[in-house]
């Protein structure tokens, strides 16, 4: 049994202009973007998994690090600790795959709240994202991965960037997987208060939940917007996950 536990996911889609304002196709340069996820497991260490599933050349990260969110953009002192990849603080991402980072000691609670900070000192050009967050994620020039206050991070999308999981040491195999369109990936929530029914099914069960939902998603058609057809990424966002015992899919509808 894998030590490791998928605390929380989010299902890549390529670059796009999107329902919202969003930097997925200006990319980065000389910049550092934050973002904050809330993990249905709890664990000594962790660590993240970065896609550059829609990247047409590798993605350089110049470095990473994670800590215990202090709420916006502003991080828990004490709590940060920089990522390496392989031993090395910086990573390439082939294009078109993805890349787990070295275990961080950095306990976590269930339902807490991880910040995950990159910088990309080069230009990226476009980059694969998940377009609806339903919480903010926060940009800055140049290298911030060291900023307690967060008050550097003037820039506000609500959309998740490269980050694509957050894994646990819980040795846990009963996680759910949601694989599903809008109705999952949480259309119509309130912004920034975990209240997709993925939130509400890890607070009434305790198990890990991962949410695989797109706004839009199809089952059998890709779509610019609206992500790859669901038959395509089953096997990526729902079955290579790594503690899941069940997979619940609600999608389809927008195929009719």
């Amino acid at each position: 049994m894998s030590e490791w536990t998928a605390a929380w996911a989010a299902s890549p889609q390529m670059p796009s202009t999107g329902f919202t304002p969003n930097w997925s196709q200006e990319g980065f340069s000389d910049g550092t973007v934050r973002q904050i996820v809330r993990v249905t497991a709890g664990g000594e260490r962790l660590r993240i998994r970065l896609s550059n599933a829609y990247g047409t050349s590798p993605l350089h990260l110049t470095g990473a690090t994670v800590a215990r969110s202090a709420g916006g953009a502003a991080i828990e002192e004490g709590s940060v600790r920089e990522l390496t990849f392989g031993g090395a603080r910086s990573a390439v991402v082939p294009a078109r795959a993805e890349l787990r980072s070295d275990p961080a000691d950095l306990a976590v609670e269930r339902l807490g709240s991880v910040t995950v900070t990159l910088y990309f000192a080069g230009t990226t050009g476009p980059v694969t994202f998940h377009s609806q967050a339903w919480t903010d994620s926060y940009r800055a020039g140049g290298d911030r991965r060291a900023d307690l206050s967060g008050a550097a991070f003037t820039d506000v999308t609500a959309s998740w960037y490269h980050l694509a999981g957050v894994e646990v040491a819980a040795g846990r195999t009963d996680g759910i997987v949601l694989f599903g369109d809008s109705v999952t990936d949480g259309f119509g929530s309130t912004p920034g208060a975990d209240r997709r029914w993925s939130d509400a099914l890890a607070e009434l069960t305790g198990r890990p939940v991962l949410n695989a939902g797109i706004g839009g998603n199809l089952l059998l058609n890709d779509s610019a917007w609206y992500g790859e057809r669901g038959t395509a990424r089953f096997r990526r966002d729902a079955l290579s996950q790594p503690g899941v015992s069940t997979v619940v899919v609600l999608e389809g509808l927008n195929d009719i």
